[in-house]
């Protein structure tokens, strides 16, 4: 994966430890601060099949949260899905695959490419857990909250299921393992 063009963050799970710093993280969007501040830490301690992994940035008493990605299992229905060619042969079930749940960045951080490196992280995570198991799944999966989120993942490939917000995005996880 490449790394953010501006300082490198350390990466770390998310734990009771970051409490101080979970308090400092503002984003321009107010429900992901909002998760990270309420929710993030109880869903990181409670649900074994989802994660939240932090960007960090700076050191001792200087340290914040510059950006984090959650991770979770996912399964997306294959009617809005059959937009992307690649998946219209598959059986009429629906398809497995790893929701990034949430991508944020403090706005401390902003403009400095961590974004882009945050999702090229987690997808880099998901290719792992498909390739080396123990889940299988076919989807990356983002749901962009506005238009701007929207283009950030066509950026990277993602396709649009369905118009309104959230948008449920989707990338064939297959397509980049086969290399096509």
């Amino acid at each position: 994966m490449r790394s953010a063009p501006g300082p490198r963050p350390y990466l770390e799970p998310l734990c009771k430890a970051h409490r101080k710093l979970i308090g400092k993280f503002r984003s321009s969007n107010s429900s992901l601060t909002n998760y990270l501040k309420r929710f993030a830490l109880r869903h990181q301690e409670t649900d074994f099949l989802s994660g939240t992994t932090l960007a960090i940035l700076g050191i001792d008493d200087k340290k914040y949260i510059a950006g984090f990605f959650s991770l979770a299992p996912v399964s997306v229905d294959r009617t809005p899905a059959q937009k992307v060619e690649s998946l219209q042969r598959l059986p009429r079930f629906p398809i497995p695959g790893i929701l990034l749940a949430q991508l944020a960045v403090d706005e401390r951080a902003r403009g400095q490419g961590l974004g882009r490196y945050l999702f090229e992280e987690a997808l880099g995570r998901a290719l792992r857990v498909v390739q080396d198991g123990p889940l299988r799944a076919r989807l990356f999966v983002a749901d962009a909250v506005d238009e701007a989120a929207v283009r950030f993942y066509e950026h990277f490939g993602m396709t649009r299921l369905a118009e309104g917000f959230p948008a449920r995005m989707v990338l064939d996880l297959k397509k980049i393992i086969d290399g096509s």
